[in-house]
């Protein structure tokens, strides 16, 4: 039976995919199992013949994962062990025959190759070896003992052995929490006479002062251990999303720290309590635009200016727009230039008349007005000049803002002091004609230099002429 039993459970290891090793989150397992038992002593050896069927022997097992390499093994085994030799009538000692039960208890070091050293840890066979330190005690008397009307009985004494069993076998996976596992144990004993035969000599087959026996057996491991449930909320790990973090069933063992619905693991904003269709971040102004994408979270916007708002209309958000109030240039930060000179209104005196920035964005008036010239010892205005003065007239009348400065000069004919009092009634003469055009006194100013500033020095007749002259500037007032 036992040998069918060993048989398809190799079998069986054929079709299983992949192992779930025994590790620090399933440390504890437990066993039970059915074996085949195998004498070596005085009377024999029955090492490996499996079909002697009275040799049975059962256990269970303790198992606890130490590390990747180890695991400690507890086993206690009850079984019956015997011998029956009548194959030679003429040999007294093939007459002897004897049966015994037993109690083995070992604690054993088990070293798996499937370590991830040497095999791999999720392998398909998880096979191992073993070795540790045991105590078998064999219970004598004469229910254990084999009638046999050709030869000797032997008496057996109960008695307790003390033993090292060496163990090799694989387990195989049958689920996450169950293993159907082959082993053998080979348990070298320090003890004789459990089969009758004490000593050596004659009476001593193998010559060997212990008798050893052969234990083959086939089980199945039970995982014994409480699911792990490291953050402690009563999710075990496996099933547990954030297993370092404890949280509530609903949300599969996940916090949700700011009570929006959303739990951490799945929450870009978990301190803010959001919206699913935000990942759980808020959108404070509401314009659909979460606020970790809104550079203005707090006015609603548009997602082109991501979502910030544009008041105006221009196509530049108001956080950018200096006047946003007012469409304007992207050019001016958003502010208008009206009269399209190219100076923003903020900046031009003249929002509406183009004019160049170095008139402050005002047109340009032509200030260069030719000098008036006199006769010898003359103030009267000539009518040559009347069209340049009409001229100046029109631009201070047309633009308030301006001022006229008239200077009088005169040439080097006369006195001094006569001369700077003749220059002065020439800048005098300009003024009045001025007047008469209309412009207001109160922007001509006059000045009268004499003959302190000549044109051309050392003039004649015709070239002092241009000294007697008076100088027009206009400026802003």
């Amino acid at each position: 039976m036992l040998k069918k039993l060993l048989l398809a459970a190799t079998m069986l290891c054929l079709f299983v995919p992949a192992l779930h090793a025994q590790t620090e989150d399933h440390p504890t397992w437990m066993s039970i199992h059915l074996g085949h038992n195998e004498y070596d002593g005085d009377l024999g050896n029955e090492m490996l013949e499996y079909e002697v069927d009275t040799d049975w022997s059962a256990g269970i097992g303790l198992h606890q994962y130490l590390s990747p390499s180890f695991d400690f093994d507890a086993i206690l085994e009850y079984g019956y062990l015997d011998y029956k030799n009548q194959e030679d009538p003429n040999d007294v000692k093939a007459h002897n025959s004897f049966g015994t039960k037993y109690v083995n208890a070992n604690l054993m070091l088990r070293y798996k190759l499937a370590n991830g050293y040497i095999f791999s840890q999720n392998a398909t066979l998880q096979p191992f070896l073993a070795a540790g330190v045991g105590v078998t005690p064999y219970f004598g008397g004469s229910d254990n003992i084999y009638e046999n009307p050709t030869g000797p009985v032997n008496d057996i004494d109960s008695r307790i052995g003390l033993g090292i069993p060496l163990a090799a076998g694989f387990d195989i996976s049958l689920s996450e929490k169950t293993k159907l596992f082959l082993k053998a144990t080979y348990n070298r004993t320090f003890v004789d006479g459990f089969d009758g035969q004490a000593g050596s000599g004659a009476s001593n087959i193998d010559g060997k002062s212990h008798d050893d026996f052969l234990v083959t057996s086939v089980g199945f491991k039970f995982n014994i251990s409480p699911d792990p449930d490291a953050d402690g909320d009563g999710i075990p790990d496996d099933e547990d999303r954030c297993p370092q973090t404890p949280g509530p069933e609903e949300f599969d063992g996940c916090p949700d720290t700011d009570g929006d619905g959303i739990p951490d693991i799945d929450d870009r904003c978990p301190e803010e309590p959001g919206e699913a269709e935000f990942d759980g971040c808020p959108d404070t102004d509401g314009d659909g635009i979460p606020d970790y994408e809104d550079e203005c979270p707090e006015e609603p916007g548009e997602a082109e200016f991501n979502g910030c708002p544009d008041t105006d209309g221009d196509g530049i958000p108001d956080k950018d727009d200096n006047c946003p109030e007012e469409p304007g240039e992207a050019e001016f930060d958003g502010c208008p230039d009206t009269d399209g000179d190219g100076i923003p209104d903020y900046e031009d005196e003249c929002p509406e008349e183009p004019g160049p920035a170095s008139n402050n964005g005002c047109p340009q008036v032509d200030f260069d007005f030719e000098d008036v010239n006199f006769g010898f010892d003359q103030t009267n205005i000539e009518q040559q000049f009347e069209s340049e003065l009409n001229r100046l007239a029109d631009e201070l009348i047309d633009n308030t803002d301006l001022k006229a400065t008239l200077r009088g000069h005169a040439d080097r004919i006369g006195p001094a002091q006569y001369n700077l009092r003749l220059s002065q009634r020439r800048a005098e003469s300009v003024k009045s004609y001025l007047e008469g055009q209309g412009v207001s006194g109160d922007r001509i100013f006059t000045e009268g230099l004499g003959e302190s500033q000549p044109l051309i020095e050392n003039a004649n007749r015709e070239e002092r002429r241009q000294n007697r002259r008076v100088e027009i500037e206009v400026e802003q007032l």
